[in-house]
């Protein structure tokens, strides 16, 4: 492989790992993760539409 390969490779480890600590820790959702409108339309029309249905998984 590449080097180039191995630093992707790296860098999305490192992105499933983080995902997956925060799904453990029970960190709060961020804030533009609630809107149905993605960060870059957020960003331009300073809109949020609450979404239906995040529900956090209670243990």
């Amino acid at each position: 492989m590449s080097k180039t390969m191995w630093i992707l490779l790296t860098l999305l480890v490192i992105l499933v790992l983080s995902s997956m600590y925060r799904e453990y820790s029970n960190l709060p959702t961020p804030d533009h993760l609630k809107c149905k409108e993605s960060m870059l339309q957020q960003m331009f029309s300073n809109k949020c539409t609450p979404r239906d249905g995040i529900i956090r998984k209670s243990n």
